[in-house]
């Protein structure tokens, strides 16, 4: 009988990724995810973070795909506002990113840094979406830190 093996070469694990985070900075588990991070103390509520999630799409999808469904959640949201997109070079892998914020009644303003990198693989996009989010009070004194641990990025096959 013969046998099936995930990750193989035919059914290939995600991309492998890499990021530095500082000594304020400890891992978090988050379902979904390919890993996550946060500030470890956090005096405002919302604790700076970031979260790297992989997906598999069909050979079709693009990144004016992934813009598209996250302009579609951020409509959603209350106050929500998507910015132009930009692109930029990570370790040689080009990512397309995009800002976006709305307000949360909890928390109030939450920012978000996406970074969308992908890699067609046959008739398989595997797609890396790395998020940086800051929300409420230290929203504009995080956003630096936060860009900072996105900026190392390091994405491998």
């Amino acid at each position: 009988m013969p046998q099936l093996t995930y990750p193989s070469e035919i059914f290939p694990g995600p991309p492998g990724v890499t990021i530095d985070v500082p000594a304020t900075w400890g891992p978090v588990r988050v379902g979904g995810t390919l890993l996550a991070c946060r500030r470890i103390a956090s005096d405002h509520g919302f604790a700076p973070n970031v979260v790297i999630r992989g997906f598999q799409r069909t050979s079709d999808f693009t990144m004016r795909h992934a813009l598209e469904e996250l302009r579609g959640f951020v409509a959603q949201q209350q106050e929500g506002s998507v910015d132009e997109p930009f692109e930029l070079e990570l370790g040689d892998v080009p990512f397309v990113g995009v800002n976006v914020s709305w307000v949360d009644p909890q928390i109030g303003t939450i920012v978000q840094i996406h970074l969308f990198a992908g890699s067609r693989r046959g008739r398989v996009v595997d797609l890396l979406q790395a998020t940086g989010s800051v929300g409420g009070n230290d929203a504009q004194s995080a956003y630096a830190e936060v860009q900072q641990v996105l900026r190392t990025i390091r994405a491998t096959a």
